[in-house]
This record gives structure tokens, sequence and C-alpha cells, in this order.
């Protein structure tokens, strides 16, 4: 079984974020007998404006939640990211 989950969800910041400069996505995920769960980790740095050498970090912890139809044996279950994207919205 190969499943897609795509998680569209807005995270804000404390100040504006001009340009993301670093990205990381990690992810912890724990099964039982019907459900894939667990966090995806997200962590960086940022610059608010453009002629900024500082940089801000940030951290976001999204949970998951993905139900196992009954048919599939959850000793099989291999979970990989194969694709992780993302979008500044705006700069607030």
């Amino acid at each position: 079984m190969r499943k897609i989950v795509p998680f569209n969800n807005v995270l804000s910041f404390n100040t504006d974020v001009c340009e993301i400069t670093a990205i990381s996505l990690e992810h912890d995920i724990n099964t039982t007998s019907d459900l894939i769960s667990g966090q995806f980790h997200i962590s960086g740095e940022y610059k608010i404006t453009d002629g900024d050498i500082l940089r801000e970090e940030f951290n976001f912890d999204l949970p998951f939640d993905i139900t196992l139809d009954p048919r599939y044996d959850v000793n099989s279950v291999k979970a990989d990211i194969e694709d992780f994207y993302y979008d500044v919205i705006n700069e607030d």
C-alpha cells in the first residue's frame, strides 16, 4: 500500500519572516494495530528583513494520525517522507 498524506498547516512565527535560511524535517512514529501516529518536527532559521545578518530560530511539532486498513500487517509498515515543501504566505 502506498499512501500520500498531505498536510496543509499554517505555522505562525513570533516576528515577520523575510527568508527561511535553513529548514529541517524529522519525525517520530508509533504504530498500533490499526494506527500510525507521531509528530513531524520542523526546525530551522530565518531572517526578519533582507539586510539582516542575524537569524532567528524556529521549532514546530505537527502531530499526525493515519488509520490503517485492517487488512494490512502493521509489523510490515514502512513510513517514509518522499517530498516536503513550504510556502511563506506573507511576511507577517
